[in-house]
């Protein structure tokens, strides 16, 4: 690489970072039906950490907002409150955003600056799936107390985790197909917040945006934090450890990986909820790859051999486990620093640890992925 080359990547880089980082003054301008008069529009949103409020009086059906933002954020705004009244949600950045609605304003046209165009065709695939949830979690708030309001909510619920996976799916398609939006960034950081990001996840997505929207604040934030959540283990070699079996057997690590061109060792225990739910994906997986080579060992944190015996059958999981009983002080554990589950490490035949903490569908595609 010469230096004219060197010379222009810092410049894009400093460019980048410049135009993310300044203060950014918002217009949004409105046109609503007319008989809005006299009431107001709110503007909510956060900026440096600080949720803002802002409001507009609408006459002769239009209205206008303005105000400052650092980077650019989504932000909602409403005829009744953050969360409930006619609303819709908008992307604010530097320059005018445009909003029109001939009756509702979660119908809303949403025109104007190149994000705020961006944001839209995102949310117009996100707001029917966030539309049913929302307006079902609303429903649930207003029904009397009882059996029948609870009954309605475990049915709400039931259904959070396909519908989480579908968002999930849409903003990972939308990134791959807008590599150079910061919309991208921005939902792929808003989906891995804190302890929840997972570098197997997001990793792939990240890594295929442009180096001009990595190199923004947050781009770079998020590509630190994904680092850190890679996991030392990965590409070191595996440790063996012997644990007993259901049946009372000795069972070693080292036997299993020697049969199986991949082996999924899966840190649960039979009272982890959040293992328990990631159970069916694992069984997914297994069953989807075990005449290919992939097996799981799944050691327990149990200390109740009944509880854990119970479990396994219970979430029909038909491969190898172990587990000494003895809770949190699982020997095993303690080999691969384990200090909260579910945990997960994926080793090859050589004993090389290919990946850690595979969730939901992304264990399904990893193992897919290593299989062709």
């Amino acid at each position: 690489m010469n230096l004219k080359s060197i010379k222009i990547i810092l410049t894009l880089s400093f460019v980048s970072l410049a135009g993310f980082s300044q203060s950014q003054t918002f217009t949004v301008e409105g046109n609503v039906n007319r008989k809005l008069d006299g009431r107001f529009i709110k503007l909510f949103y956060e900026n440096e950490n600080t949720k803002k409020a802002d409001s507009a009086l609408i006459k002769k059906g239009t209205f206008k907002l303005t105000g400052n933002v650092s980077t650019p954020t989504v932000a909602i705004i409403s005829l009744g409150g953050r969360e409930d009244g006619d609303r819709i949600d908008l992307f604010l950045s530097e320059g005018t955003i445009r909003m029109s609605a001939k009756d509702s304003i979660h119908h809303s046209n949403i025109s104007g600056t190149k994000l705020a165009v961006e944001h839209e065709q995102l949310a117009k695939l996100l707001r029917p799936e966030d539309d049913k949830f929302f307006n079902a979690i609303a429903a649930w708030k207003k029904m009397p107390e009882g059996e029948e309001k609870k009954a309605y909510l475990t049915k709400v619920m039931s259904g959070l985790d396909a519908y989480s996976n579908l968002k999930r799916k849409t903003i990972h398609q939308y990134v791959k197909d807008n590599p150079d939006s910061y919309v991208s960034l921005y939902y792929l950081n808003k989906n891995a917040p804190g302890a929840l990001a997972n570098y197997e996840t997001t990793y792939p997505y990240y890594s295929g945006l442009t180096e001009s929207i990595k190199t923004t604040p947050l781009g770079l934030q998020l590509g630190k934090r994904l680092m850190a959540t890679k996991g030392k283990l990965t590409g070191e070699a595996y440790i063996d450890f012997v644990s007993t079996t259901p049946d009372g057997k000795q069972l070693s690590l080292k036997e299993i990986i020697s049969k199986n061109k991949y082996t999924l060792v899966d840190f649960w225990a039979s009272w982890c909820g959040p293992c328990r739910k990631e159970n069916p994906y694992v069984v997914k997986t297994f069953n989807a790859f075990k005449d290919k080579g992939f097996t799981v060992l799944s050691v327990s944190l149990d200390d109740d051999e009944k509880k854990w015996k119970d479990a396994i059958e219970k979430d029909g999981m038909p491969w190898h486990h172990v587990s000494s009983l003895k809770g949190w002080k699982e020997p095993a554990a303690a080999l691969y620093n384990v200090r909260a589950i579910p945990q997960n490490v994926l080793v090859d035949s050589s004993g090389k640890i290919v990946a850690t903490n595979l969730r939901a569908e992304t264990l399904y595609n990893k193992v897919q992925e290593l299989s062709k």
